[in-house]
């Protein structure tokens, strides 16, 4: 009796085990890996699913084969060749080696990482940019010229911003030192420092011919011309209407320029010149005439003397004609 059961316990076993084997194998994914020789990637590492193509079933394990990784990805626009054996060793540690056919992975496979190069033209039209929110008068003409320090950049592909940050002399030009800031969807991804220089070329008042200490300017006796604005002084004057009208202060050769030091606004009054004045209070208000002693512009404080008075007193003045004075 007790053989028999023994007999019927071992006759269920080898039943079940049988039925197990056939249900693991009925449950084996049903894989197929055709690889690729030449393959493009974007990210930084190089996943089965980059350099071949997963087929089958069930879908878990198609993505979970895809995810295997195999290598470091190359740096932007290089060459990585994976050999055969590199991609078994990988594909062995993750324990998937028996759904892959060893056969079918070629000796070599060309993993390339995608990229875009910035070349140095590139970013000497973004500092331009960057400069003419800096100096938005559309009568000067902009170049970034004698660009240093940079070497071509590879970006990974899609649209990317730069950010630059000019230093504030940037409006007159000349030399600068910036960093350039490159980000892709807001997150930052290289940065480059250069030098650079910033040629800004806009239009001063030059004489025509020479010009002499006093002599008051005439439309005739200027003309604009171009120049790079950092060559010339900072109180160039710039537009003709600022000159003409005013005086010399000091004699000038032609085609010099002209700077707000060298004009003056012609006086209204000169010494001797005979101007009504006008003595004014809360009280009353005298009129007679008086002699003035030094030269005056409009609201400018003069010395004058009182004709009938023959006393000196000080006036403000109002034109070539009238000298108020204050008591």
């Amino acid at each position: 009796m007790g053989r028999r059961i023994f007999f019927i316990a071992l006759v269920v076993m080898g039943i079940t085990a049988l039925a197990s084997q056939e249900g693991e194998g009925a449950s084996r994914p049903n894989l197929t890996v055709q690889f690729k020789t030449q393959a493009t990637v974007q990210n930084e590492v190089v996943y089965l699913r980059d350099i071949a193509t997963v087929k089958g079933s069930p879908r878990s394990w198609v993505d979970k084969l895809g995810r295997a990784r195999i290598s470091e990805a190359p740096e932007l626009g290089e060459v990585l060749i994976l050999s055969r054996e590199e991609i078994v060793a990988q594909v062995e540690q993750a324990n998937l080696l028996s759904y892959i056919a060893s056969k079918g992975i070629p000796n070599r496979i060309e993993v390339v990482r995608e990229g875009q190069v910035v070349e140095e033209e590139e970013i000497a039209q973004i500092l331009e940019d960057h400069l003419r929110r800096r100096v938005p008068d559309p009568r000067k003409t902009l170049a970034i010229r004698d660009l240093q320090g940079y070497e071509a950049i590879i970006l990974p592909p899609g649209p990317y911003t730069c950010e630059v940050v000019l230093p504030e002399s940037i409006s007159r030009g000349g030399t600068f030192a910036t960093t350039l800031s490159f980000l892709q969807e807001g997150r930052l991804i290289a940065k480059r420092r250069v030098r650079a220089r910033a040629e800004i070329h806009g239009y001063v008042v030059a004489a025509r011919n020479g010009l002499r200490r006093h002599q008051e300017i005439g439309e005739k006796d200027v003309s604009l011309v171009k120049k790079d604005i950092n060559l010339v002084p900072a109180d160039a004057i710039t537009e003709v209407r600022e000159a003409v009208g005013k005086r010399m202060t000091l004699s000038l050769n032609g085609q010099e320029i002209l700077r707000q030091s060298m004009v003056e606004t012609i006086p209204l009054v000169k010494k001797g010149d005979r101007v009504l004045l006008i003595i004014d209070n809360e009280r009353f208000k005298i009129t007679t005439f008086g002699e003035v002693k030094e030269e005056g512009r409009r609201g400018d404080w003069v010395k004058l003397m009182n004709i009938s008075s023959k006393k000196e007193v000080s006036g403000r003045v109002v034109d070539a004609h009238t000298v108020l004075v204050e008591f």
